[in-house]
């Protein structure tokens, strides 16, 4: 039987990886020219006619959910196109059973078990469980008609649910819930057709709320309201046509810090600059997109002055 580097079929899923430079599309030409895909990347396996069968070891194409945690515990989700190697087995030429999937290494090549995949007739369908490429379990779904469907859980790499919720036609449907590692929740959020829509609430570990959001198909509308521990107001947002038009930040005591107006997303001008007393502070020279602004800690002391031109930063000063 002839081996030889077979130009791969794309397949969208989710899987993870962390930390390493693996093999993109891009990089995959470089390779090709010089002869080391040939030489590297040989499907391995016997055939009967023509015909697949038994244990292969396969090369292909995937666009990848790339699932990552930060040092402060966030699960982090970023999508790539990577070279997978598969292992499993062929009945009839097609996949069949469990198949182990395997994210290739720049350069050295190494290997990092990224997924376990269940095949039926040469589809994606039943189980489907991803890692971190350090080995730890990140999520587990179910697949149908090669996409995941249904029930969709995200862990921590200790194992405790980071976020859970429903995809449906290859895009999120209805709630998604995330929590702490200690379990209590983090934020829920509604979504139609894999898009934000609706109020997002997120919480403090106390259950405080940290935030609300209010979105319309992925776009920020209304107003945005964030929260000091305490439950006074921290920030106020306000969205008009897509983008912001003012925004408001308070001292945790309430008393208004800051009110600034923005036109087109850009800064405009600023309507009010307190301390925390609720005595009026210079804030520059900005009107109508044009000036400086001054910065202040929370004691008063300018530590930040920006130039801008047509709501746009051209110059700024710090000071220690």
């Amino acid at each position: 039987m002839k081996k030889q580097l077979i130009v791969l079929i794309v397949i969208i899923w989710a899987s993870n990886v962390h930390g390493q430079s693996f093999i993109s599309d891009s990089l995959m030409s470089v390779y090709v020219e010089s002869g080391i895909a040939n030489q590297t990347f040989q499907p391995e396996g016997k055939s009967k006619k023509d015909i697949r069968v038994g244990k292969w070891i396969d090369y292909s194409f995937e666009f990848i959910y790339n699932y990552q945690q930060n040092d402060g515990d966030a699960v982090i989700v970023s999508f790539k196109h990577l070279l997978i190697q598969s292992t499993g087995k062929y009945s009839n030429g097609q996949k069949n059973g469990l198949w182990y999937f395997n994210a290739v290494e720049e350069g050295s090549f190494k290997k990092y078990h990224i997924a376990d995949v269940t095949y039926k007739n040469g589809e994606r369908e039943g189980p489907i469980t991803l890692f971190y490429s350090s080995g730890e379990k990140s999520a587990k779904g179910n697949c149908e008609n090669n996409h995941i469907e249904g029930a969709f859980t995200v862990y921590y790499k200790t194992g405790e649910v980071a976020r859970r919720f429903m995809k449906i036609e290859g895009g999120i449907q209805g709630i998604l819930s995330s929590f702490y590692k200690s379990g209590e929740n983090k934020a829920i959020l509604n979504f139609d057709n894999g898009l934000k829509n609706g109020m997002e609430t997120a919480y403090y570990k106390n259950g405080a709320i940290k935030s609300k959001r209010n979105f319309l198909n992925d776009t920020l509308r209304d107003t945005s309201i964030y929260y000091y521990p305490n439950g006074s107001i921290q920030e106020e947002d306000i969205y008009k046509n897509g983008a912001i038009s003012e925004w408001r930040y308070y001292y945790e005591s309430g008393q208004l810090w800051v009110q600034k107006e923005y036109k087109d997303g850009k800064y405009f001008n600023i309507l009010q600059l307190y301390d925390m007393k609720g005595t009026p502070l210079d804030h520059g020279t900005l009107i109508d997109g044009n000036g400086t602004v001054k910065y202040y800690t929370e004691d008063t002391q300018i530590y930040l002055i920006r130039t801008f031109e047509r709501g746009e930063i051209i110059n700024e000063e710090r000071f220690d």
